[in-house]
């Protein structure tokens, strides 16, 4: 049979604009003879729409939308992610009941709305808030091809397939009720590596199941209002021997039209050496990076952002920023503002002026050390002398943030904020001045792997777009004479990583530093060969670790006011590790 699968990428809560795509796809796959046309998890409606979802007008239109596509789908059968919703059924709490659902539909006839079984509520996932599981899993017979030969769909969503955690087994009960074809529809986020994932995942379904698997995913981004969520697509399609047919492209719309053998004996007959397929490689920096600037590209557009204004400081964090945003929208769109002090040195400053230059955007010189000494003048003249050294620190970042908000609100353009996890993590940013902005570009990424996409840039482009200076030069805020940054990064980025990602604390730290198994991908030697071995004792190594969990929780109230971060981790601030403020945990 013939399928299609529509890697899309769709706008949350845009209903009218999702269905168009669908319906085009529809017209694609039906002119190139698809038998099939599937498409991503929630593609009417968007995946992440919060409590969108309430709104009864919202799901009736989701539900006319699904309607309209079943009508459309004339001599293919469409399978289609929406809202399955009954306006007379309460769930426990008394709302309408509603299903995270995929219609399977054709010539104008619903033929199944299968309902999603497992629900995650962990990281940003919060299907559980919002939907009921389903109490049934059954295959649904279709006809395909002009003959009408009939086949059995086992249709199911995302979380269906890592049932790993689950008593419910939706992929091993639909093949045991005689589905022919194994359907799994996505939105599922992007992490390096993420694809090797689910490629070892779905060869162990099929392995045991003997069945042909198709797996479609979505693209693009969307928030939950802390935290913006790329999806990465790399849609995936299996025969019944566990052959890779297909991968959809990374970070892009597609349209995958795939002649898949539908039982284990054709496969058989049909594999030959110029079908196999191997998964791309993972190239850590490259993911990242493209991630970074689909999710800046894509979030610019659905939210109605053209232009971005870069505050660049002649450091490392926000010289990768700017090329972020380079990349994601050309230098025509991108304006960077150099902001400098009496402690900003000639070295940082030429720094900024020569990365604008090489990136070929707007650069704007805008001194500060006269508005802050006229601030300090004032506040003193009419309350009281400022009497702590970090009090006039921040004022100089709060006026910083105070002039490209206001460029920011008299251009439209966004603003980005360009701390790095680290920083974020040690309340190493100051609230209402460089977490000032529209987003947080490299919120998710750590000190480490700051450096490292900053020379994944060059490498990109072939050039040195982030100038090598910027690379040799030792991390300072520039707020006071002789001022820098109080870390040891290679380490303390790495410790950091560990609490916040993976949930790490004090006791099992202090274990892997004794026995020499701390992660080797994650600390990293310094710029001189040592290691994290070579510089601390065991004593040394855990009062490292005790600053960076006193610090990570004394920030917390800074986290909850910044912008929504960009996540390309495993695990990021925001919705995604939901901290409170009042925390009397001493650790372990």
């Amino acid at each position: 049979m013939r399928i299609a699968l529509a890697q899309l990428d769709p706008i949350s809560g845009d209903i009218d604009g999702n269905t168009a795509k669908i319906l085009d796809a529809l017209a694609r796959a039906s002119a190139q003879g698809a038998d099939l046309l599937i498409t991503p998890e929630m593609a009417i409606p968007g995946y992440c729409i919060g409590d969108l979802v309430e709104d009864a007008a919202f799901l009736e239109a989701n539900e006319r939308a699904m309607l309209a596509i079943a009508g459309a789908a004339r001599g293919i059968v469409a399978v289609v992610g929406f809202i399955d919703h009954d306006p007379h059924a309460k769930n426990d709490s008394g709302a309408i009941r509603k299903h995270n659902a995929a219609a399977v539909v054709t010539d104008g006839r619903v033929l199944q709305r299968a309902h999603k079984s497992l629900l995650p509520n962990y990281r940003y996932f919060d299907d559980k808030r919002f939907f009921t599981p389903a109490t049934r899993r059954d295959p649904i017979e279709v006809a395909i091809g002009s003959d009408d030969r009939s086949i059995q769909l086992g249709v199911s969503i995302c979380e269906d397939m890592w049932d790993a955690y689950y008593d419910v087994k939706p992929l091993p009960e639909l093949a045991a009720k005689g589905a022919d074809l194994l359907l799994n529809i996505n939105a599922s986020p992007f992490y390096p590596g993420k694809r090797h994932e689910r490629d070892a995942l779905i060869r162990r379904h099929v392995a045991r199941l003997r069945k042909p698997f198709v797996y479609v995913n979505t693209i693009g981004a969307a928030d939950n209002g802390k935290n913006i969520i790329p999806f990465d697509g790399e849609s995936l399609v299996y025969d019944a021997n566990g052959q890779l047919l297909a991968v959809g492209p990374q970070f892009s719309e597609a349209l995958l039209v795939v002649d898949l053998p539908v039982d284990a004996e054709h496969a058989d007959r049909t594999n030959s050496a110029d079908r196999t397929l191997k998964l791309p490689p993972i190239v850590r920096e490259r993911e990242i990076f493209e991630a970074l600037t689909m999710a800046l590209r894509g979030y610019m557009r659905k939210t109605g952002f053209s232009n971005a204004i870069v505050p660049v400081s002649g450091g490392i964090d926000s010289a990768l920023a700017l090329a972020i945003a380079v990349d994601a929208l050309g230098p025509d769109r991108v304006s960077a503002f150099n902001l400098p002090s009496q402690f900003n040195t000639s070295a940082t400053k030429a720094i900024a002026a020569k990365l604008a230059g090489a990136l070929g955007v707007r650069y704007h010189v805008v001194p500060i050390h006269a508005i802050a000494d006229v601030v300090r003048t004032t506040f003193e003249a009419h309350a009281h002398e400022i009497r702590r050294g970090f009090t006039l620190e921040n004022l100089q970042a709060r006026i910083r943030g105070m002039l490209m908000m206001a460029e920011s609100n008299d251009t439209g353009a966004l603003l980005i904020s360009c701390g790095n996890e680290t920083e974020i993590a040690l309340g190493y940013a100051t609230l209402y001045g460089d977490m000032c902005g529209g987003i947080s570009l490299i919120g998710d990424l750590s000190k480490v792997d700051v450096y490292r996409l900053a020379r994944y840039v060059n490498t990109r482009h072939g050039d040195e777009k982030i100038p090598e200076d910027a690379f040799a030069l030792t991390p300072s805020a520039e707020l006071a004479e002789g001022q820098f940054d109080p870390f040891d990064y290679p380490v303390m980025a790495p410790i950091v990583g560990e609490i916040v990602e993976r949930r790490l604390g004090r006791r099992d730290l202090i274990k892997q530093f004794e026995s020499r198994s701390l992660d080797p991908e994650r600390f990293l030697p310094d710029a001189n060969g040592r290691t994290v071995y070579d510089k601390y004792s065991v004593e040394t190594f855990a009062a490292v670790v005790d600053e960076a969990l006193k610090r990570i929780r004394g920030s917390v109230y800074k986290r909850l006011q910044g912008p929504p971060i960009v996540v390309v981790s495993e695990r990021a601030f925001g919705f995604d590790l939901r901290e409170t403020i009042i925390n009397g945990w001493g650790g372990n």
